[in-house]
């Protein structure tokens, strides 16, 4: 049976960074939530016609997802934010479920920004959560978005806070030195390879 390991952390914090560790040190195969939810907005029908709906016809440009203004409605609202992830999120648990039934490896990883907020938690047998400071976090988010410090200020207040997830986690890394943070996943390599 293969176990599912979470990986999960705010905005910023290194996630896929950290996933690309362990696939290079462990060959450890890995599900990346987000991206699977931008795959299913930009190419589900229904999902397509159910995010039209609910933030308007500005959501997609040319049959395309318009992340500028995704972004715009759905971090400045608690309620449509919730709405996209209800819609949204099934549809990736879904097809995490498909590509899990596909692994031959004694463990997974599943990087996903919810993890706790949504009791996805259920979900998995054990989460690494990554932490990095605030100011590190939105240097990041600047220079790979190249959106506002006050956008991504926001963002940030719509996640729950490090402090709240710490104590739900199984493990963390802190993702701020590189050499740190490969010593940290060679560790759990090391972990994860008797469980």
């Amino acid at each position: 049976m293969t176990k599912v390991i979470a990986l999960t952390g705010g905005i910023g914090s290194g996630k896929t960074y950290v996933a690309s560790i362990f696939d290079k040190l462990g060959s450890i195969p890995c599900f990346y939530s987000d991206l699977e939810a931008k795959k299913i907005m930009n190419e589900d029908n229904q999902v397509k016609k159910e995010v039209i709906s609910i933030l308007g016809p500005e959501s997609y440009v040319n049959n395309n997802l318009n992340p500028q203004f995704l972004r715009d409605q759905i971090f400045y609202s608690q309620n449509t934010l919730k709405k996209i992830n209800d819609l949204v999120h099934n549809k990736v648990r879904t097809n995490f479920k498909k590509w899990l039934d596909n692994q031959g490896s004694k463990y997974v990883l599943k990087e996903t920004a919810i993890l706790f907020e949504h009791n996805y938690d259920r979900d998995v047998d054990l989460s690494i959560l990554i932490i990095a400071p605030l100011k590190v976090r939105i240097e990041r988010i600047i220079k790979r978005d190249n959106i506002s410090q006050n956008k991504i200020e926001k963002i940030i207040s719509n996640q729950w806070d490090d402090k709240k997830k710490l104590h739900l986690s199984d493990y963390f890394i802190e993702n701020i030195n590189k050499s740190n943070t490969i010593k940290k996943v060679e560790d759990l390599i090391e972990v994860f390879s008797v469980i």
